[in-house]
């Protein structure tokens, strides 16, 4: 080589300098190399660098892509690219990269930060083993392994010739691009600094960060900072070494700016096999909400026959969105269903509603419909709104289109809308309250009464002095009826306490005043308009708590014995001219023993002259005070009878039934529950409510167990209920799971719900099967349907909303 083509190689090695920096570990010729340059360069203007502003647009810059710190560069990445097989690049691809989730990143997990964008000033490092320049053709070549680094972005190749004309790379031999939240590895590829776009050939490819990706390419283009596109390409979502599912499609563009893929004409494989082709599929490779058409959802019964559902979201706006979703029912027609939802600065809402214009099946005329409303805000800091709405077409369409127990046998929808103020130590609420009823046999009598309106005040509890607490609640009412005696309520509790609480227990004595007055119209013959009553009581409660060390199931506690007695006084007052508008008889449990009205609402104050005495037990971890057993039991001592009633005859009884709870942690996984109501006074069907609850639970769900008892005398036959509940999920095997629940009455002798499927699957793909047998009321007909889900990580979930109706019935289940 001669001196003056020695000082043309190293002229053009100077024009880089400014912006890249030219670093060769074990490499002092090229150390030197550059000292070399930058002393040649200086009479040369000829060889200035471009501004910095045309380096900003680096062909590696991705100002947008989120990562939280570079990614583990693997070592000797030149090594191992050169002469490796595809099990080795395969590797190097995922080398120090995370599979801990399939598909977009699950929100549980949290955004992950952006990347800040590289500045303009910041260095280019280039690992090489021998630099050779061509002035006349602005060519830079870099070979014997060539590394070049800026920031989070690299490029790694045998060979790399860069041409300062039109700011072109060409690679020679395997190559490595990585940005964050994408690597690459293929054949030569030809990339553009100034405009950022690029190719390569034979590629795999593999997302991370915001979504886990791969796949395999013959030609990859590189579109912009956050935009590829693929030719001839496989594409899933499965961890290396999986091929239970991919798209196999002739063209793929992954937009890491607008979260989408778009392929064409894909085929859906499962372990290499065809199975569904369609020319255009648009799906999501992140967690952000679009418009698009939603995976459709498939299912069958016998009242509905086979059903069909391809949901539509439209997402409006950043806090506004809506699905449509309509329905092909074989039996009755189409039903159109939307959900609209919103968000603002104040609150949040959602507007369900269903409409079928013409359902076979049904007997009536005219469309059928459903809607739902809600909505709560908090406004100003002080007010607060709260609504919640429900109406239906007719009787029998919840019992028609519902699909859980607790919905087919709702007798009642609410329509309520609250308006709240909280003031500095009061709060003053206004509802308008009503109910449409959806069970026909109730009588026009029987129907609930509309609050129209309720007005609630409430005065915080506040320190008079000498110990004195006094607080004040208060409450308007204006109960509607078209068919029975309506009218005016007003009624107040001002009381008086002096609580005294110390570490080892407490003993508080209240004094309190109920005072209430009506305004009543279409009142039946003697009865009173305007009656009124004011009852004084007088209730104090007093608790001890010892304590003493212990142990439990071999680990450190303590245990604690808490006696608490509770004595009430209330003079009888006769209050049978007053109509009953909201009050009813308290269900009977350990909690109640210490109410001082044993009734709810305000229009039955019951008269008492009892004390309740009540016994407690808990043990507690020594180290984490987590509360490991609690057993508690207690009854109430009557000294008079109690002659205010709602209905039925005065009770004469001395002592109450006994009510008893029980709750413990038997292992880290046991959990169970227990409530009682004995009553050892009755000579026949001495248990009035049982209930026995034991709970197996894993973390992370996986191996759940329900077992459940639940009995309640009532107050007829009619009423009386006894069942058993079961409902599990459990693994067979790493990749299956089964699930059911079995719900029986032992009052009918019948099964009300069962349900047994399969779901089988890892962390790219799940299928669920579940087979149902229902009775939406104890005198109907049971039905029966087959749902069935197939889960694909990163496409969606085909058919029934399997996973939804777990989580609704069986008690702890989480979808993966």
């Amino acid at each position: 080589m001669t001196a003056l083509d020695r000082r043309h190689i190293l002229t053009g090695v100077a024009s880089l300098l400014p912006w890249i920096m030219l670093w060769g570990p074990g490499q002092p010729q090229a150390q030197q190399l550059a000292l070399e340059a930058a002393e040649a360069s200086r009479p040369a203007p000829a060889s200035r660098p471009p501004p910095a502003s045309q380096l900003r647009s680096s062909l590696l810059e991705q100002p947008s892509a989120p990562a939280t710190a570079p990614e583990p560069i693997p070592t000797e990445p030149v090594a191992a690219l050169e002469g490796s097989n595809s099990a080795a690049r395969d590797a190097l691809l995922h080398q120090g990269l995370d599979w801990d989730f399939c598909g977009p990143r699950p929100t549980q997990l949290g955004a992950m930060p952006t990347a800040p964008e590289p500045a303009p000033d910041t260095p280019v490092e280039i690992d090489t083993g021998a630099v050779a320049y061509q002035q006349d053709s602005g060519l830079l070549t870099l070979s014997g392994g060539v590394e070049v680094r800026r920031a989070q972005e690299r490029i790694v190749a045998d060979t790399l010739t860069y041409d300062r004309n039109s700011g072109d790379i060409k690679t020679q031999g395997a190559t490595l691009l990585e940005r964050p939240g994408l690597r690459m590895i293929g054949d030569p590829a030809l990339l553009n600094l100034e405009t950022n776009q690029g190719q390569m050939q034979n590629v795999s490819y593999r997302f991370s960060q915001t979504a886990n990706l791969r796949g395999t390419a013959n030609l990859a283009e590189l579109l912009g900072p956050a935009q590829t596109r693929y030719r001839g390409l496989v594409y899933s979502t499965c961890p290396p070494g999986s091929n239970a599912w991919s798209i196999k499609a002739s063209k793929l563009k992954l937009d890491q700016e607008q979260g989408i893929g778009v392929a064409r004409d894909a085929r859906l494989r499962i372990k290499g096999v065809p199975l569904v082709y369609t020319p255009y599929l648009r799906f999501p490779i992140d967690d952000r909400r679009r418009s698009g058409f939603l995976i459709p959802t498939i299912g069958s019964s016998d009242e509905s026959g086979f059903e069909l559902v391809v949901p539509y979201y439209w997402n409006i706006a950043p806090n506004l969105d809506a699905t449509l979703s309509p329905h092909f029912l074989s039996e009755r027609g189409l039903l159109m269903g939307t959900e609209l939802r919103y968000l603002t600065r104040n609150d949040r809402g959602r507007i369900e509603a269903e409409l079928i214009p013409d359902d076979a099946k049904y007997d009536g005329n005219g469309a059928r419909w459903a809607l739902n409303l809600e909505e709560s805000g908090l406004w100003l800091n002080r007010f607060s709104t709260l609504l919640e709405f429900s109406a239906v077409s007719d009787d029998r369409y919840l019992e028609d289109f519902g699909n859980g127990l607790d919905i087919t046998s709702t007798r009642r929808l609410l329509q309520r809308g609250t308006l709240g103020y909280m003031g500095d130590g009061w709060s003053l609420q206004t509802v308008l309250e009503g109910y449409q009823t959806v069970d026909s046999e109730l009588t026009p009598e029987q129907r609930p009464y509309g609050r129209l309106p309720q007005v609630l005040f409430n005065l915080n509890p506040v320190a008079l002095g000498a110990g004195l607490v006094a607080s004040v609640n208060a409450e308007y009412d204006y109960f509607d009826h078209n068919h029975i005696v309506y009218g005016q309520r007003l009624a107040m509790q001002p009381s008086l306490s002096l609580p005294l609480r110390r570490s080892y227990g407490h003993l508080i004595p209240t004094l309190s005043l109920n005072l209430s007055g009506y305004d009543l119209s279409n009142t039946g013959p003697d009865q009173p308009t305007s009656p009124s009553h004011s009852i004084p009581s007088v209730e104090v409660d007093g608790k001890l708590v010892f304590e003493r060390n212990a142990n439990w199931l071999g680990a450190p506690a303590l245990q604690t014995l808490e006696p608490r007695l509770y004595y009430l006084y209330t003079p009888y007052e006769d209050q049978s001219a007053t109509p009953v508008f909201d009050s009813s008889e308290l269900t009977f449990n350990f909690a109640n023993l210490f109410r001082s009205n044993r009734f709810t609402g305000r229009d039955r104050i019951g008269d008492a002259n009892q004390i309740t005495t009540a016994l407690s037990s808990r043990l507690l971890n020594a180290q984490t005070g987590t509360e490991m057993l609690r057993l508690s039991v207690g009854r109430i001592l009557y000294f008079a009878d109690r002659r205010v009633q709602i209905f039925g005859p005065t009770e004469v009884a001395n002592e109450s039934p006994i009510a008893g709870e029980l709750a413990a942690q038997l292992f880290d996984r046991w959990r169970g529950r227990a409530s009682i109501e004995w009553d050892p006074g009755e000579e026949t069907d001495q248990w009035g409510r049982r209930t026995l609850q034991l709970q197996y639970l894993e973390p992370g769900a996986e191996r759940l167990v329900n077992l459940a008892y639940r009995y309640d005398r009532g107050t007829s036959i009619e009423n009386r209920f006894e069942t058993t509940d079961l409902s599990f999920r459990m693994p067979i095997s790493n990749a299956v799971n089964v699930v059911g629940r079995w719900l029986y009455s032992l009052e009918t002798e019948e099964t009300n719900d069962a349900f047994a499927g399969i779901e089988f699957g890892q962390c790219c793909w799940k299928i669920r099967v579940l087979g149902r047998h229902f009775k939406n009321s104890a005198d109907s007909t049971a039905s029966t349907s087959v749902m069935l889900q197939v889960e694909l990580a990163g496409l969606g979930a085909f058919g029934s909303s399997v996973d939804r109706f777990l989580q609704r019935e069986v008690y702890g289940y989480q979808v993966d």
